[in-house]
């Protein structure tokens, strides 16, 4: 749906995690265009090291306007095992199904519980790409109290799947132009057995 994998390098990113009374947030929002809505499939993060005791917290926010990510959690993820020390791309999965709506705009949240860890991007940015158009970019040393804007575009992927738009109920006068045609059609049958 919208991310700016593979990158071209990992020569910077923002250190997301615990750092005594600082904790660092990093979230970047996208919208949808006008149109279909998508399930969410997953969410890949470039992350560097990523290491045992490190518990990242990826979620999908709201918008309310403004600059800065919303408080509603319209999703979360199950983390995948670290790789250690080293930059590895990671597979985010959804612990539910969530839909976005066509016109929506989102937030990519990403912060950490314990431990840290550094977010890449690409030097220079590699500005993301897909269905959805970036809108927002901030970061925030407080625990997402307050935010500012970020220069720094991390390396991601949001994967979805599109949701067919439902089949519309057919009017009168066409179910009744099909049946006759349908009639038609066995009377069609019905004189090829008679011969």
């Amino acid at each position: 749906m919208i991310g700016n994998l593979p990158q071209n390098n990992d020569n910077t990113g923002n250190l997301i995690g615990v750092f005594g009374v600082i904790t660092a947030v990093k979230a970047l929002a996208f919208t949808l265009p006008a149109g279909n809505n998508y399930s969410l499939d997953n969410a890949i993060l470039r992350l560097k090291d990523y290491e045992t005791g490190d518990n990242p917290l990826v979620q999908i926010r709201n918008d309310v306007g403004g600059n800065n990510p919303g408080s509603t959690v319209l999703a979360t993820f199950t983390n995948p095992a670290p790789q250690g020390l080293g930059a590895f791309s990671y597979t985010f999965t959804p612990t539910g199904p969530l839909t976005f709506t066509a016109g929506t705009k989102y937030w990519l949240y990403v912060t950490s519980t314990s431990g840290e860890f550094s977010w890449t991007a690409s030097n220079t940015n590699q500005t993301p790409t897909g269905i959805a158009t970036l809108s927002g970019n901030q970061f925030s040393f407080n625990g997402g109290s307050s935010f500012s804007d970020s220069s720094i575009l991390n390396s991601f992927q949001i994967n979805t799947a599109d949701i067919p738009p439902s089949v519309a109920t057919p009017e009168p006068g066409a179910i009744a132009a099909l049946s006759l045609f349908g009639l038609g059609l066995l009377g069609v049958k019905g004189r090829r057995n008679e011969g």
